[in-house]
C-alpha cells in the first residue's frame, strides 16, 4: 500500500485509486505529481489555514477601532461608491438584502453610515458615509495597510502581485467574484 508522507514525519496511508475513483470520471482518478512521495500539502488545506489565522488576527488588528472585518468591508465599499444604494452595494458584496439592513443599521445607530434619499427615486435609499465614518475609515485603512504590510515582509512586490494573481485564479475557480468575501456569497447563495 502507497502511504503519504506527513509534516511531522509519520505515515499515513493513501487511499486505494480504486476505492478513491469508483463513480469518478477517468481523468479524476490520476494520482497528482509527487503527492504520494512529497510531505503531505495541498493548496486547499493551506488557504484554508492561512486565512483561518489571517481572519483572526485581522479582527484583532480592527478590535481597537471597535470594527468588525465585515463593518470594515462595508464601509470601504461605501466611501469608494458614496451615494450608491443600498441595494447596489448589497449585490456587489453579495450580501443578502435582509443581513444588509441589518449591518447598515448597525452601523447608521454608531453614527457612521448614513441613509438618504436618492432625489430622483424616494423609494432608493442611497448610503453615505458620515464624517465620523470617514474618519474612522481613515484609521482603519492605516491599521489594514500596515497588516498587510507584515503579511508580506518576505515577499517582493513583483511575489505579492504573483500571489495576488494566483489566487484570484483559485478564487475564480470556486466561483467567487472579485471584491465579494466568501462568506457573504455563501449566505446570498443559501
Amino acid at each position: 500500500m502507497k502511504t503519504a508522507k506527513i509534516d511531522s514525519g509519520e505515515q499515513a496511508p493513501a487511499p486505494a485509486p480504486d476505492a478513491a475513483c469508483q463513480g469518478a470520471p477517468d481523468d479524476a482518478c490520476q494520482e497528482p505529481i509527487g503527492l504520494a512521495d512529497a510531505p503531505f500539502r495541498t493548496i486547499g488545506f493551506t488557504v484554508s489555514s492561512i486565512g483561518y489565522a489571517v481572519g483572526r488576527r485581522f479582527h484583532q488588528v480592527l478590535a481597537p477601532l471597535e470594527l468588525e472585518p465585515r463593518e470594515f468591508s462595508l464601509l470601504r465599499a461605501v466611501g469608494a461608491a458614496e451615494g450608491q444604494s443600498q441595494q447596489a452595494v448589497a449585490e456587489r458584496l453579495q450580501i443578502p438584502p435582509s443581513r444588509m439592513v441589518a449591518f447598515v443599521d448597525a452601523l447608521e445607530r454608531r453614527g457612521l453610515l448614513e441613509r438618504r434619499h436618492n432625489p430622483l427615486d424616494r423609494r432608493t435609499r442611497e448610503l453615505h458615509l458620515t464624517e465620523d465614518g470617514q474618519r474612522l475609515l481613515a484609521r482603519a485603512f492605516v491599521l489594514a495597510i500596515e497588516f498587510e504590510r507584515q503579511l508580506c515582509a518576505d515577499l517582493s512586490d513583483a511575489q505579492r502581485g504573483q500571489l495576488l494573481e494566483l489566487l484570484g485564479r483559485v478564487g475564480a475557480q470556486l466561483g467567487l467574484p472579485a471584491g465579494a468575501h466568501a462568506a457573504h456569497a455563501a449566505m446570498a447563495g443559501a
